[in-house]
Order: structure tokens, then C-alpha cells, then sequence
């Protein structure tokens, strides 16, 4: 339900040309007006919320009152310096990260991104380093039990190296981390592929930009998909799959230099 506060209202009609889904439409005397017989196509997107820059609208229960004022964001040259020194992080210090920036990441997960405004997710944020050894403990065993079958020798030659490593005892999953942070949806979101990744780009950027490091683990989703006991131990809500998993802490290694990649193909229509 959206209500317009016709004291407020200026009229403007910027909330109706920013309604992606048109449930907002000119009423009399050129008041906003929500189609009540659309409702059900309503995203909550809250964009007419945030485009009023009277704070005439409140959608779903959320007013102006719940609002925050716009505040600077990095300029395009500081977002494309921390997107070129973002780099995969594997070393760790054996130190914690602070409440407040603590507070900022778990704050922050609300305003993810999601196909469809499908705010569905559930992120299983593991911070406790007991844990952490918890799962690469009960992940490494399993998959050492596997590798012994000589099966994925058999059906995954390219992996040949990385099971090597796991029958040393090396950590390929969780790379030592000593956080992760693992994104699920529901098996019946519109867009729960997607979603996952989207939402831990975004903490990915996050994260750099408060000092921690992060590090992408495909390995840690496709066990979480396939072993039983460490899937059990997420918790996730009833027909919940993990989709993605970024491990994340203080870096114990600074680069000096931005490397230089091969020109990415792109074409500019």
C-alpha cells in the first residue's frame, strides 16, 4: 500500500514517473494516486519513497520518518582505484575485526540488490574462528575420504593438483580464512541464481573498502550443495540452497603495484 500525505505533496510527479511497475498513476487535482486494484504487482522497491524529495510518500509502511538523507559516494576515480586493487586474498592476520566496522557489513546487507526485489536472502555470516575450523575440518576429512576412491582422479583429471593438496591436509575450500559470509535464497526465488552473487559483489566491495580482505570460494558452495553435515550446520531456513560464498578478513599481505591484464573484449554500440 502506498499513501500520499497530500499536505506534503507538491505535486512534481516524480513518483509516478519512477513506478516501474505504473501502480502509481495521476489522481484528481494532479495528486499522486496508488491503484489499489495493482497492488499485488507492487515491488516495495520503495523508489517513490526515496524520490520524494518532500517526503510525501510512504510505501508499505515506511515513511520519511525511516528515511536517511543522501549522503557522497566515492567519486568515479576512487571506485576505479578500488576496483583495480582488488585482489584475491589467501594470507590472514590472526587478528579480529572491529564492532564497528562489524556493524557496518551486517547494517549494510539490507540495501543488497536482488532480482524482482525478491528480499528473500539469508546470509549465514561466520565469524567465530572455532567454527571456521569446524568447517574446513569436517569439509577436508570428507573430501579426503572421496579423493581416496580414486573416482575424481577418474572423472576430473583437471583437478588432479587440487586433490593432491587435499590429501596433504592444505585448507583449498576456506583457504584459512578466518571469516565467511554465505548467501542462500529460496529454491523457488525468481531470480536465486543470480541474487547470491549479486548480494556478495556487493559485500565483496564493501569489505575492501573497510580494510578487510575477500576471497571468492566456489569449492565452499559446491560443498555446502553436496555434504550433508556442514550444510546441516548453516541452519538455513526450510527450502533455502546456498548459492554463494565470499571468505573475508584482515589481509596479511599489501601489494605495492596494480597489475596489468590482458584488455578485457568489450565493444562500445
Amino acid at each position: 500500500m502506498i499513501h500520499i500525505d497530500r499536505s506534503r505533496c507538491v505535486r512534481c510527479g516524480a513518483c509516478i514517473r519512477d513506478c516501474a511497475v505504473h501502480v502509481l498513476a495521476e489522481g484528481d487535482n494532479g495528486f499522486p494516486a496508488f491503484r489499489k486494484e495493482d497492488e499485488r504487482y507492487c515491488l516495495n522497491c520503495q523508489h517513490c519513497l526515496a524520490v520524494c524529495a518532500r517526503g510525501a510518500v510512504t510505501c508499505n509502511g515506511a515513511g520519511f520518518a525511516d528515511t536517511m538523507d543522501a549522503e557522497p559516494v566515492p567519486d568515479g576515480g576512487a571506485m576505479a582505484a578500488l576496483l583495480r586493487q582488488r585482489r584475491s586474498i589467501r594470507q590472514w592476520r590472526d587478528a579480529p575485526i572491529t564492532e564497528d566496522v562489524w556493524a557496518r557489513l551486517v547494517d549494510t546487507l539490507a540495501w543488497m540488490p536482488t532480482g524482482c526485489n525478491d528480499h528473500r536472502l539469508h546470509f549465514t555470516i561466520v565469524r567465530d574462528r572455532a567454527k571456521m575450523d569446524w568447517y574446513r575440518r569436517e569439509t577436508l576429512r570428507t573430501l579426503q575420504a572421496i579423493v581416496r576412491t580414486r573416482l575424481p582422479k577418474l572423472f576430473f583429471p583437471k583437478f588432479r593438483r587440487y586433490m593432491d593438496e587435499i590429501m596433504r591436509g592444505d585448507d583449498v575450500v576456506f583457504r584459512n580464512a578466518p571469516c565467511m559470509i554465505v548467501a542462500s535464497t529460496p529454491k523457488n526465488a525468481p531470480c536465486r541464481e543470480a541474487d547470491p552473487w549479486i548480494a556478495l559483489s556487493y559485500f565483496d566491495l564493501l569489505a575492501r573498502a573497510n580494510g578487510l580482505g575477500t576471497c571468492w570460494s566456489g569449492f565452499a558452495v559446491h560443498a555446502f550443495k553436496s555434504l550433508r553435515k556442514i550444510r546441516r550446520a548453516l541452519n538455513l531456513p526450510r527450502g533455502y540452497e546456498a548459492g554463494a560464498v565470499l571468505l573475508f578478513g584482515i589481509p596479511d599481505v599489501a601489494y605495492a603495484r596494480v597489475p596489468h591484464p590482458r584488455p578485457m573484449l568489450a565493444e562500445v554500440q
